[in-house]
């Protein structure tokens, strides 16, 4: 339970202390219960949950640090890891495996990794600029539309805006944190053509700095 409510704590973007706060408390709760038996896909999720935690977030906390595209060494980041309390058993192999496991989620490019999104740490670029599909999209609560609608889309505690290759996947994110999310559709060609760079994390993510308001297409009147 408490593992779910820090999860859905760090999905909403949450800033300052309070988002310090609930990675500390996962970090800590994570550490203190990594061998607790449970089944091979549940200690993977873990690790998963940490692996992101430490390449979006906080590399310090294991003492590490990120190149300018938040790769870095699997073989650093296992011996880091294994140095943490109750995580000495990490291996390159289990790291591995778990970017195999969550491609969507971890990239690996020979013998580094990274996150494919979601860094509230700064990174220079996640990786080439490409040419979008003709519209892309985003979820977002209802009560943010007005913001939207003066400033365009930005990140919230996060370096990147997300965006979805359809428009049922935006809704189905943007539910996670407003049962009343409200979909607004991005011109992604457009705003391409207008010197907007896009980035591509993964076949149904993609990922950019900021689209001004004359890229979207918001609507005018929310669903009854």
């Amino acid at each position: 339970m408490l593992l779910c409510f820090l999860k859905l704590l760090l999905g909403r973007g949450f800033r300052g202390s309070a988002r310090e706060d609930a990675e500390t408390a996962l970090s800590s709760s994570m550490r203190e219960h990594p061998n607790r038996s449970g089944r091979p896909d549940e200690r993977t999720e873990r690790l998963s949950r940490f692996l992101a935690l430490v390449l979006r977030h906080k590399p310090d906390s294991v003492g590490i640090a990120l190149d300018p595209s938040g790769f870095v060494e699997i073989e650093e980041l296992a011996n880091a890891i294994a140095g943490q309390p109750g995580w000495t058993s990490v291996t390159e192999a289990a790291i591995r495996a778990v970017a195999q496991t969550d491609a969507r989620r971890y990239e690996i490019a020979d013998t580094r990794i990274r996150a494919r999104y979601g860094h509230s740490i700064p990174i220079e670029t996640p990786g080439t600029p490409v040419i979008p599909p003709e519209w892309l999209y985003h979820g977002t609560p209802p009560d943010v539309l007005d913001a939207i609608r003066n400033d365009g889309l930005k990140p919230v505690g996060r370096q990147f805006v997300h965006l979805s290759a359809t428009r049922q996947d935006a809704l189905t994110i943007g539910q996670r944190h407003s049962p009343g999310a409200i979909v607004v559709t991005v011109l992604a060609r457009q705003a391409h053509e207008a010197g907007v760079q896009f980035y591509q994390a993964s076949p149904a993510i993609y990922l950019v700095r900021a689209i001004p308001v004359n890229h979207l297409s918001i609507p005018d009147e929310l669903p009854s």
